[in-house]
C-alpha cells in the first residue's frame, strides 16, 4: 500500500513537471501581437470602497462608473468613457500623457507621466504584455508555476529608469493565451499594493485572447473589486482622433 502511496506521488510530481517544462523564459514568447487596437465595455461586478481605500485612496475612483466603454490602440493609446449619478467623465492616455475631463464637476487636468511611468495605464492593466510596454519596462524571468491549475512563466517587472519610479511587478503569464494570469503590484517603497487575478480568458479574435474578468485584492486578501468585460471588438482601425 506504500508502494502505491509512493507511485502516485511520483507520477502527479512528474505531471506537474512536464506541465511547466515547456515555459518560456524570455518575454518575447508573450508579447500579444496581432493587437492593433480594440473597443471594450466594462461593467463592475462589485466594488467596497472600504477595501479599494486601502490600495490607493483614489482607486476606488473609477470603479464609481458602473460601466465604461475603452478603447485602446497601439501604441499605448488608451481612451476610457463612463457617467456616474448623470455626470459624464473622459480619460485618455496618449504615450505618457494623461488627460481626465469630468466637466460638471470643473475638472479638466493634463498631467506627462514621461517620469513615472509606473502610474500610465497600459495593455498591462488588461492582462496582455504590448510591444511598446516593452520598450520601458525591464523583464527578468523568475521562475515557473501555477495560477488555477495554468502553467505559467513568472517575471519581475521593473522600470528601466529606476531613478524615477522603483515601483515593479510579479506577473504570471499563460504562454498558450499570452494572458497575465495574475499580477502582484509593488508601491516604491517595495511593499505589495494590491494582487490582481485575470480570470474567465476567452478568444475574442482568431489568435488573441483576453481576460473577461479582472478581479483586484488589496493586502488584506480582501476582494476590492471586480470588473466584467464584454463587447469585445478587435482590430477595427479606430482613428488618431479619439487620443487627443
Amino acid at each position: 500500500m506504500r508502494l502505491v502511496r509512493v507511485l502516485a506521488s511520483a507520477a502527479i510530481a512528474i505531471a506537474a513537471a512536464s506541465a511547466t517544462a515547456q515555459v518560456p523564459r524570455s518575454i518575447q514568447d508573450y508579447v500579444c501581437r496581432r493587437l492593433d487596437d480594440f473597443t471594450v465595455t466594462g461593467v463592475v461586478a462589485s466594488a467596497d470602497q472600504r477595501e479599494l481605500g486601502k490600495i490607493n485612496k483614489d482607486f476606488g475612483f473609477l470603479y464609481r462608473f458602473k460601466t465604461v466603454l475603452m478603447r485602446y490602440k497601439e501604441p499605448n493609446k488608451v481612451r476610457i468613457e463612463g457617467s456616474v449619478e448623470g455626470t459624464k467623465g473622459v480619460y485618455i492616455l496618449n504615450g505618457s500623457i494623461q488627460i481626465v475631463s469630468i466637466p460638471k464637476l470643473r475638472l479638466n487636468t493634463r498631467r506627462d507621466f514621461g517620469n513615472s511611468p509606473g502610474k500610465r495605464k497600459s495593455l498591462m492593466d488588461m492582462g496582455l504584455v504590448s510591444e511598446y510596454f516593452l520598450t520601458y519596462t525591464n523583464f527578468k524571468f523568475v521562475r515557473e508555476g501555477v495560477v488555477e491549475g495554468t502553467p505559467v512563466g513568472v517575471f519581475e517587472v521593473t522600470y528601466k529608469d529606476r531613478d524615477e519610479d522603483t515601483s515593479h511587478h510579479i506577473v504570471y503569464i499563460d504562454p498558450k493565451t499570452r494572458v497575465v494570469r495574475k499580477r502582484d503590484a509593488y508601491r516604491q517603497d517595495g511593499t505589495l499594493q494590491a494582487i490582481y487575478y485575470y480570470r474567465d480568458v476567452k478568444e475574442v479574435s482568431p489568435g488573441i485572447w483576453f481576460p473577461t474578468r479582472i478581479e483586484v485584492q488589496n493586502t488584506d486578501r480582501k476582494l476590492a473589486g471586480s470588473t466584467v468585460y464584454r463587447d469585445f471588438k478587435v482590430n477595427t482601425g479606430l482613428p488618431d482622433n479619439l487620443f487627443q
